[in-house]
């Protein structure tokens, strides 16, 4: 995947369905912390290389790290949020600050997760098992058109959801008024 958007257009699709117990700023964080180590290797080799942090190993690390430390970081980004968007023009998009524990763990884990299993369909150079096995058994099974257009289709669905919520939460608020 190209750094990341496409991983949270997919993201989204699951806050849509959990969004008690997904944190989607954790979800990010953890994705663009794994990904930053292909823009290490761009930057210092020239070659986009998808390393430790690419497998089932660092990912998990990874995510671990994010749980446990990130949560108030991340409260602070969406106080942020909200600040920015807090007009009656926006506000169909201000977030719920609090970040529980079960939904930072959920996060972070369908965050690193989701990123090998769509970085393996897509990048050869991935070892998700390793040190177990070499191998990308995952490289290729679906066309890379596809595989963007799934992340495409998934953030629709998530569009599609949120705004039904929405107008179901304006319609329940005007028949108590």
């Amino acid at each position: 995947m190209p750094f990341t958007p496409f991983h949270l257009m997919a993201g989204t699709s699951v806050k849509s369905f959990f969004p008690k117990y997904f944190s989607f700023s954790i979800f990010t964080l953890t994705n663009v912390i794994i990904d930053s180590e292909v823009l290490f290797y761009i930057y210092t080799t020239g070659i986009p290389s998808h390393k430790f942090f690419h497998t089932f190993l660092g990912a998990s690390l990874i995510a671990i790290f994010v749980a446990l430390f990130f949560r108030s970081f991340c409260e602070i980004g969406l106080k942020f949020w909200n600040i920015i968007f807090y007009t009656k023009k926006f506000s169909l998009f201000k977030v719920e600050v609090k970040i529980t524990r079960l939904s930072a763990w959920c996060g972070a884990f369908v965050g690193a997760y989701s990123q090998l299993l769509l970085d393996s369909v897509m990048h050869k150079d991935m070892m998700p098992l390793f040190p177990i096995s070499d191998l990308n058994q995952l490289h290729g099974v679906i066309a890379i058109n596809n595989l963007h257009f799934l992340c495409i289709g998934l953030f629709y669905i998530a569009f599609v959801i949120f705004v039904l919520k929405k107008y179901i939460k304006i319609k329940k608020n005007y028949k108590k008024s």
